[in-house]
């Protein structure tokens, strides 16, 4: 608590009450009503909060809570006698809010705080909250907030009164993290709505001039009769295209423009020469380097005939980027990069294999069923599905290879384009496994010509009894087999085989490749274990091959 004059420290209201006396005495009469106004404003306010030499000695005299001056006072008044009326009337704001809803206090009454549950009494105080009308101890009832006469929330016109913890964290606009929210959708789309107009407008305007002036030179009026000769017909024809294309928009004046507005070049008479747009009118230069203007190519339907006719029609860059932005636009919507084609052809190819997989293996879990013997027709099956795999699977390898051959604008799309070619290498190292086993299933389970192969081997070249021959014989629809062609058809599927061990073995190499590059220790040593077992049997294959062959 400070002196309202001299600003200097005090204690408690008797303190400040005897230094008004002592020290200023001499303070003239407006200044005493002043100060005595104040004081009485205090003494009503501290008297408010019960008990007072509690609060006084936790406060130490400290002006703590915010003033009800400015809202209960409406100002300082010239009239003086009514000013002086309006002060004696004057009763705390306090005492303005109702107290209907207020908590009767009694004997046994505790803090109400759920933290708290102090007794209430002459050491923690009882005080009822302003809003809720609760009791609560002298600790959690230090809060302020503008409360109307009906003891609601009012932070404009009500008064600062004393409320609890609860009511003043609850007021509303207190847990607003997200602050004062200005919606202004409806002005930027009133802004946004004016300028798409306008634009629509321009392009509007530019489409409906190129359009009646396309009409206009497909179906040209009727020349005068009185033309006669090839050189005045032509002169004529110019200067009827040059009266059509004035019709449509007024042209401006050449000796009024003396430079390109566009690129700002000076015209001359032979190198930059001026012309004129034929949508706006304005004179622009011809530079092929600048692209002010140029000739554009429509192809126009004619209203009396079917056919379509090409006619060009100088445009400046400004209006041919209005009147094609749409559709340029377009076109660079539907335009597919390179990478982005070969990526897709990628998956599609990855697609088919994944739609033929399945069928394989269950045509294969039918010859290795050990109950049933396999028909040639499901062997036949099996072979042409085996080979569309591998016709397949090298047009996938070929494609993952352009993928990552294709040249890279940035680090990130190289990166990229190797993980895709990793990718497609992991998926060719997983899929092309199944393709091995049926060159062995046709070896072991093959009726009828694999059958004569499989005897004749184990009789050292002879051909078979004339009984087995001959159920042989008619099980082939007639067809003979012998040793040589069960040794060619060794041949194909070992050749056949190898193809498929050779792929395996270069995609490890890749990996293995990768795996040093990115010191992935635990997987070197994996992929080179792989990469000798698969080292081993294309020299075991091409081992058998080269015995057929001779």
């Amino acid at each position: 608590m400070v002196c309202p004059i001299c600003s200097e420290g005090m204690v408690t209201l008797l303190q400040l009450n005897r230094h008004l006396d002592d020290i200023h005495k001499e303070v003239e009469e407006v200044e005493k009503d002043d100060i005595s106004t104040w004081f009485r404003k205090r003494m009503l306010k501290a008297k408010s909060f019960q008990p007072v030499a509690v609060l006084n000695q936790k406060l130490k005299g400290l002006e703590v809570f915010e003033s009800n001056e400015a809202l209960a006072t409406a100002g300082p008044s010239s009239n003086p006698v009514i000013s002086g009326a309006a002060t004696t009337e004057e009763r705390d704001p306090d005492y303005l809010v109702t107290r209907a809803h207020w908590q009767r206090s009694t004997m046994d009454d505790y803090c109400l705080d759920p933290v708290c549950q102090k007794p209430l009494g002459a050491v923690n105080g009882s005080v009822n909250c302003r809003k809720c009308g609760k009791l609560f101890c002298e600790e959690h009832t230090m809060y302020q907030m503008k409360l109307s006469r009906s003891a609601q929330h009012e932070p404009v016109r009500g008064f600062w009164c004393r409320v609890c913890e609860t009511c003043y964290k609850s007021r509303e606009g207190y847990n607003d993290h997200q602050g004062l929210v200005r919606d202004h959708t409806k002005e930027f789309s009133e802004r946004r709505r004016r300028t798409v107009d306008r634009a629509y407008l321009e392009v509007t305007r530019l489409e409906k001039r190129l359009t009646k002036l396309t009409q206009l030179l497909i179906n040209p009026p009727e020349p005068s009769p009185g033309t006669s000769g090839f050189i005045k017909a032509v002169a004529g024809l110019r200067n009827q295209r040059r009266a059509i294309e004035q019709s449509v928009v007024a042209w401006e004046d050449d000796a009024n423009v003396s430079t390109c507005p566009h690129c700002q070049q000076a015209f001359s008479q032979f190198t930059i020469r001026k012309h004129h747009c034929r949508l706006c009118g304005k004179v622009v230069c011809g530079d092929s380097r600048t692209d002010c203007s140029s000739d554009v190519g429509l192809n126009v339907s004619a209203s009396k005939t079917l056919n379509e006719m090409s006619i060009d029609v100088r445009i400046c860059r400004a209006c041919r980027a209005v009147v094609f932005s749409k559709r340029d636009f377009a076109l660079d919507l539907a335009k597919i990069p390179q990478d982005v084609r070969a990526y897709q052809t990628l998956v599609q190819f990855e697609q088919g294999i994944k739609n033929m997989m399945p069928r394989f293996q269950k045509l294969l879990a039918e010859i290795q069923d050990p109950n049933k013997t396999p028909t040639q027709a499901k062997l036949t099956e099996a072979t042409k599905t085996r080979k569309k795999l591998l016709d397949t699977f090298a047009q996938y390898d070929t494609t993952a290879k352009r993928v990552l051959n294709l040249p890279a604008t940035s680090q990130t799309q190289l990166r990229l384009q190797k993980t895709i070619y990793q990718a497609a290498t992991q998926f060719l190292h997983l899929n092309m496994l199944p393709l091995k086993a049926l060159p062995k299933l046709l070896n072991t389970n093959r009726p009828a010509s694999a059958r004569i192969q499989t005897i004749s081997n184990t009789n050292g070249g002879n051909k078979p009894s004339s009984s087995r021959a001959l159920t042989m014989v008619t099980t082939e629809e007639g067809e003979e087999a012998g040793a040589d062609s069960g040794a060619a058809l060794k041949e194909k599927e070992l050749k056949e085989g190898l193809m498929v061990l050779e792929e395996q073995r270069f995609m490890v190499q890749e990996m293995l490749a990768e795996a040093n590059k990115r010191r992935r220790f635990d997987e070197v040593a994996a992929l080179a274990a792989s990469l000798e077992e698969l080292d081993g049997e294309v020299e075991r294959m091409n081992g058998e091959i080269a015995k057929l062959e001779s």
